[in-house]
């Protein structure tokens, strides 16, 4: 694209900055598609039954001399256990559910008639330096249906994020008559006079991949006492590179789909 063609685009985005409301409903509704995904996905759903009454954990302090690489191989295969319901890391200075001098990995078990066989197993890796067994009340569990409304809620959101990303565009598109114009007159392709729409939904998109993770953050910073939230999302700074990345990528990707629906629609071909 020439110099004066990117001109002409930057110009129609600012021009389209006249009316930031739907653009901002825009950002929003990409914000809480990624919201309602993220519900979706880490609803805990554990692989033990419901009327559990106690919760058995097995502490399991790794040597200082185990690499990262090490660890996160060792949780996998713990993981995969007979036995075990779910496997966490902790870090020097956590509480829950026992005070944690030196890294470790959680073990939570399905049972407590499994803790004889897991630990024996694990006071037989040469990571473990030493094993503590712990039980505390049962959290209440997560109803069947709260994963039928996250479904809902995400294909509701998406759906909105969608279609107020098309109005958002086409309102754009009614003040771009200009700028498409010149475009047009200066020989630049059907593809690049779309260049407007693209950059304009990927702008939005990442906005809204902003919004979404302050409000994770949010969710983390006041609300980490939830027993669901805790266990959803134990280190939330350790995931924090993992969510920066979905969340930007995936909003900025919801930004050009619905900035795609609008391009290639009829009216604006």
């Amino acid at each position: 694209m020439t110099r004066g063609a990117a001109f002409l685009v930057a110009d129609a985005l600012r021009r389209a900055l006249v009316r930031p409301l739907p653009l901002i409903l825009w950002a929003v509704a990409v914000a809480a598609a990624l919201l309602g995904g993220m519900a979706f996905l880490l609803l805990p759903v554990g692989r033990g039954g419901g009327g559990r009454t106690v919760e058995a954990y097995l502490l399991a302090e790794l040597a200082v001399t185990s690499s990262e690489a090490a660890i996160a191989r060792l949780g996998s295969e713990v993981w995969a256990w007979p036995g075990v319901d779910a496997v966490t890391f902790r870090f020097p200075g956590e509480t829950a559910p026992a005070p944690v001098a030196g890294r470790s990995l959680l073990v939570r078990l399905l049972t407590p008639e499994a803790r004889p066989g897991v630990e024996a197993r694990l006071r037989a890796l040469p990571e473990v330096v030493q094993v503590q067994y712990h039980e505390r009340a049962a959290r209440a569990q997560v109803p069947l249906t709260s994963r039928v409304v996250a479904l809902a809620f995400l294909v509701a959101t998406l759906a909105l994020a969608l279609g107020l990303g098309y109005r958002a565009v086409a309102g754009a598109e009614r003040l771009w008559g200009r700028e498409l114009a010149l475009l047009r007159s200066c020989g630049v392709s059907p593809a690049g006079r779309r260049a407007p729409f693209f950059v304009l939904g990927g702008l939005v998109g990442a906005a809204g991949g902003a919004l979404y993770l302050g409000a994770s953050w949010a969710l983390w910073r006041w609300g980490s006492a939830l027993p669901y939230l805790r266990d959803a999302v134990p280190h939330f700074p350790q995931v924090w590179v993992g969510l920066v990345g979905w969340g930007l990528g995936v909003g900025v990707g919801l930004g050009l789909l619905g900035s795609l629906i609008a391009a290639v629609a009829p009216s604006h071909s």
